[in-house]
């Protein structure tokens, strides 16, 4: 399972996750992928996130599943995306960008329109210390359309695992639905599921 982090101005650290935990305990190997602009490793590793969501971010999640194919770790026939708030996007784009590489994929709390996004909360993919460079460089209009998983919904061929809670004041439930309804329309093999009293997260 390709898992990436949410933010995406934010990393993994080396501590115990329960998500992992619960999938490694049924048997899973996961990858946690460290993509650009992730922070903690300079700020150049972080500016490589500009302009790019749905590009070369993207391309480091198919590098690291690549790299475990080639040492052998991985069968490439059974891997499937999975993530939470960003990592959602990452999930759904994924599947609908490179079907060829996952079985499946799963959002929790996933963007799908990031125009919608940016004007719910123009800072969402940002972070403050980073946000005056960050809007110069980041894509706008058309150039979010183009890697939006709702724009293109219909492409979508494999089956994909949609979740949300019904409170959630970071990326609003109306995303996630809006996204389940334009794959039903387009006869894609999707389920959902939506939780009335959840925030963001598990844990709220």
């Amino acid at each position: 399972i390709i898992l990436p982090h949410g933010g995406p101005f934010a990393r993994d650290v080396w501590s115990y996750d329960p998500v992992v935990q619960f999938l490694a305990n049924r048997g899973y190997a996961v990858l946690q992928s460290q993509f650009r602009g992730s922070t903690g490793f300079g700020k150049d590793f972080v500016a490589g996130e500009y302009g790019e969501i749905g590009k070369r971010m993207q391309d480091d999640l198919d590098d690291g599943m690549d790299w475990l194919v080639k040492e052998g770790r991985v069968d490439p026939r059974r891997v499937c995306i999975v993530g939470f708030s960003y990592g959602g996007y990452a999930a759904m784009w994924g599947a609908i960008r490179n079907p060829e590489r996952y079985r499946c994929a799963a959002s929790w709390a996933g963007p799908s329109d990031l125009n919608g996004m940016m004007r719910y909360d123009r800072q969402l993919f940002s972070a403050s210390r980073y946000f005056q460079v960050w809007r110069k460089r980041f894509q706008t209009g058309s150039e979010l359309d183009d890697v939006s998983p709702l724009k293109l919904a219909d492409r979508l061929k494999v089956p994909v695992f949609i979740a949300h809670g019904e409170e959630d004041d970071t990326v609003p439930a109306k995303q996630s639905h809006r996204m389940v309804e334009a794959l039903t329309k387009a006869g894609a093999p999707v389920s959902s599921a939506f939780y009335k009293d959840s925030k963001h997260d598990f844990g709220s």
